[in-house]
């Protein structure tokens, strides 16, 4: 029969695991949508990981988070220069997010280019009364 204290840190134990451990493989597995209004479009956890793959090997350091989150993002990641300070990087977002007043001229020149859809899946987030007509 286990203790009270040892059942306690085993349910605490199992809580952690289920909540907070997601292997890289269990990410890419799961279909995550993009957003509750896109729910055919998914992450591409196992693109950005292999990116972030090639990166870690050819910079052969640590990386901070905010390296992680952008070099996930590059677009060719075996062949573009990453000097930190000097290379200017190309990257491929997922998901652009815009702000509601700077986000209405990106949206008139998406409405008046005549293309049926946007290249990259975007948002709009409002803290503003904007009303369009």
């Amino acid at each position: 029969m286990l203790t009270p204290v040892f059942q306690g840190s085993l349910l605490a134990l199992e809580v952690q695991q289920r909540c907070f451990h997601l292997s890289p493989l269990g990410a890419a597995a799961a279909k995550v949508a993009m957003s509750n209004f896109d729910s055919s479009a998914y992450l591409p956890y196992e693109k950005l990981q292999s990116n972030l793959n090639v990166v870690k090997k050819r910079l052969n350091r640590p990386l901070t988070l905010s390296e992680k989150v952008l070099y996930s993002h590059i677009d060719e990641p075996t062949t573009q220069d990453i000097e930190r300070g000097t290379s200017y990087l190309r990257l491929r977002p997922d998901r652009v997010a815009m702000q509601d007043a700077t986000a209405q001229m990106a949206m008139l020149q998406f409405i008046s280019s005549g293309l049926p859809k946007v290249a990259v899946p975007s948002t709009i987030h409002c803290d503003h009364l904007i009303e369009a007509q």
